[in-house]
């Protein structure tokens, strides 16, 4: 049972950095750049049932990890704050996805700050 739902969250945080809110596969000419190789993600279904991208380690092993060292999700890129979406509402966004995605990650490993040897640093974007 742990082991599924901390698949899920890291599937769920992948598909959150990749899919962002669109209901179709990003093309390439709008990657974002946070990732330095996009070549090796693969079309997969989200939860939702909306087609997302995905890559995930074929050597990853949860089991061999203990803890997890948070660094909070940050916009990529940032956000230029518009008469539409203001910095106040940006911030709310950041803010909101931040305490749900770091509570839903600590129900899964403990979140530490600093890396030990069985640590996995989590780093994700916010697409804009």
């Amino acid at each position: 049972m742990r082991t599924t739902s901390f698949a899920k969250v890291a599937a769920l945080c992948g598909l959150l950095a990749l899919s962002g809110c669109a209901s179709k596969i990003t093309q390439p000419d709008k990657y974002s750049g946070f990732l330095n190789n996009y070549s090796d993600l693969k079309e997969t279904t989200s939860a939702t049932g909306k087609p997302v991208l995905r890559w995930v380690d074929p050597s990853f092993d949860q089991s061999k990890y203990d803890s997890i060292v948070w660094n909070p999700i940050t916009y990529y890129p940032v956000p230029k704050p518009s008469t539409q979406v203001g910095q106040k509402v940006l911030d709310k966004i950041l803010n909101y996805t931040n305490t749900e995605m770091k509570e839903a990650i600590a129900q899964r490993k403990p979140l530490v700050t600093t890396a030990g040897p069985r640590s996995l640093i989590f780093r994700g974007p916010l697409p804009v």
